[in-house]
């Protein structure tokens, strides 16, 4: 009898586990990007089944499923991209890892090293693929924006500052207030601030470090962070869950010596100006823009790569990498060490 050879795959089954506001999000990137054929929005899962209908059929996924335990039992599921708290990624990520399925966690991944560590860990004995889901590290007005600095158009670089900063009413139970939750401004909105930093500096790694914190209810409301760089580049950064920003945007500026590039919503940015000064001394220059539109809201970018990643049987991102991923969470476990923030689970 002739040996039957079955086509490889050449799609994935996508599954959104805990449809919620960043949920939407992804969805919105899936229903953009699905005409491309490698991507099917096939199910998601709440602990709710009527939520997870609504999601489906919003979203149009193929199936709704009123348990995680359920999706994960689904053998149709090949990637699960994880969408639920931060405090809970730990469980739900090694669940997922233990049921066979490849993941795309929100950022982030993990709420310390360890938690990270162990992630990757069972990712590498399953050989599947996992990676956090860091936005950012694919965006391409950022790579326009390093091409620029690469182009050496404002000199060496020396400094970077950055803010983050949002206004949200206190609620002891809401999870940007809630110890149990993973809750602060640094790991739900410090965390750009620091990847960003790194992106611009090739990943150079983190010399020194200062900073201060305002805490309540045991979490930082309020950070402000100096890092050196070991190539020599400083940043200060600031995040915040209880007041706004002083500017209309989450805006980053990158100093160099020709001059410096002003980032626009730097996390999700899409522009940026970039300022070549004119006169030995001062800030007077003439002004550039980058410009790239996202092509639907710039989830798709990290969704695309993950998909291809999986097709191509690879377990490990080649641009958001597992070091990179690692460095990150180490640079927010120190910073919290010096803070004396502990989570409950780690008292």
């Amino acid at each position: 009898m002739p040996c039957i050879i079955l086509p490889m795959k050449d799609y994935i089954n996508w599954a959104i586990l805990a449809p919620g506001h960043i949920a939407e999000k992804m969805a919105t990137a899936m229903n953009g990007v699905k005409d491309d054929g490698k991507i099917r929005l096939y199910a998601t899962a709440s602990r709710n089944l009527e939520r997870a209908k609504e999601f489906s059929k919003k979203w149009n996924f193929t199936k709704a499923y009123g348990s995680y335990e359920e999706l994960l039992s689904d053998s149709e599921v090949d990637a699960v991209y994880i969408a639920n708290p931060h405090a809970f990624h730990y469980e739900s990520a090694l669940a997922c890892l233990k049921a066979g399925k490849h993941v795309l966690c929100e950022k982030p991944a993990g709420c310390s090293l360890s938690q990270l560590k162990d992630m990757i860990t069972l990712a590498k004995e399953k050989k599947l693929f996992f990676m956090e889901a860091m936005w950012t590290a694919f965006n391409p007005c950022i790579a326009a924006i390093k091409k620029c600095i690469s182009e050496e158009t404002i000199g060496k670089i020396k400094h970077i500052e950055s803010h983050f900063c949002n206004r949200v009413a206190y609620d002891p139970k809401n999870r940007l207030y809630a110890p149990e939750l993973a809750g602060g401004a640094l790991l739900d909105l410090g965390i750009y601030n620091i990847y960003f930093s790194m992106m611009i500096n090739d990943f150079s790694p983190v010399k020194e470090r200062s900073s201060n914190v305002r805490l309540l209810n045991g979490v930082d409301v309020w950070n402000s962070v100096n890092l050196t760089f070991e190539n020599g580049v400083t940043t200060n950064f600031q995040s915040a869950a209880d007041m706004p920003n002083a500017t209309d945007t989450h805006e980053a500026v990158i100093f160099g010596e020709k001059g410096f590039i002003k980032v626009y919503n730097f996390f999700l940015t899409q522009k940026a100006e970039v300022h070549l000064y004119t006169k030995e001394s001062g800030n007077e220059s003439e002004v550039k823009m980058i410009e790239v539109p996202f092509r639907v809201n710039g989830y798709e970018y990290e969704l695309i790569h993950a998909t291809e990643c999986i097709l191509n049987n690879q377990t490990e991102s080649n641009v958001h990498t597992f070091e990179k991923s690692m460095n990150l969470c180490k640079v927010m476990d120190d910073l919290r060490a010096d803070w004396n923030m502990k989570y409950p689970w780690e008292k």
